[in-house]
């Protein structure tokens, strides 16, 4: 009751990614029973804490309170390994799933979004389960043919060039221009993709 009680104050639209629990009742209080329904309310609102208490009174003859916790969570999607991944391994669609975890055990650097780490490489072994993080990735690995990409004056320009270091998503790396020797500064984009700025 408390819980579909707390459900109903949070509305649907916003419970999609809330996990909700009562607390066990204090073992020393007696059971009792009420004859009427139990009128349930809570001097708290929504966006609720990570715990919210509820009073469950009686209003029979024999009138009794008590109070109800009811443990809020809220949960977030988090990228895991669905295997034990090994260092040089490339990231593929199947090693890969998404877990809700509560956010206040999700950090920055936790990622949603699966698709853009298949093709990365893996810089240190990775459990199962755990997960994946950008600093444990290279989207551009030192050695590796790599896209450049450049905007000049409306133009979208593409070259080809060679990799002088590792490189995750947003990271400044130096590319070697495969056509001109030339070594440039680029950020990293995507898998084996780097943006130069002209």
């Amino acid at each position: 009751m408390a819980v579909a009680f707390i459900t109903d104050q949070i509305g649907t639209s916003n419970s999609t990614n809330i996990e909700l629990s009562a607390l066990p009742l204090d073992s020393r209080i007696p059971d009792r029973n009420c004859d009427s329904e139990l009128e349930l309310s809570t001097s708290s609102e929504p966006p609720f804490n990570r715990q919210v208490t509820l009073q469950a009174k009686c209003n029979d003859a024999k009138t009794w309170a008590q109070y109800i916790h009811v443990r809020v969570v809220e949960m977030a999607p988090v990228v895991v390994a669905a295997v034990n991944l090994a260092r040089g391994e490339v990231i593929t669609k199947s090693h890969l799933s998404i877990e809700m975890k509560a956010t206040h055990f999700v950090r920055v650097q936790y990622l949603d979004d699966p698709t853009i780490l298949i093709g990365s490489r893996i810089k240190r072994n990775i459990r199962s389960g755990m997960p994946v993080l950008l600093n444990q990735i290279c989207m551009v690995c030192k050695g590796d043919s790599v896209n450049i990409y450049a905007n000049f004056r409306g133009l979208r320009i593409k070259t080809t060039g060679i990799a002088l270091e590792d490189g995750t998503l947003g990271d400044q790396i130096q590319i070697k221009n495969k056509k001109s020797g030339k070594v440039l500064n680029a950020r990293v984009d995507g898998v084996e993709s780097v943006q130069v700025n002209i």
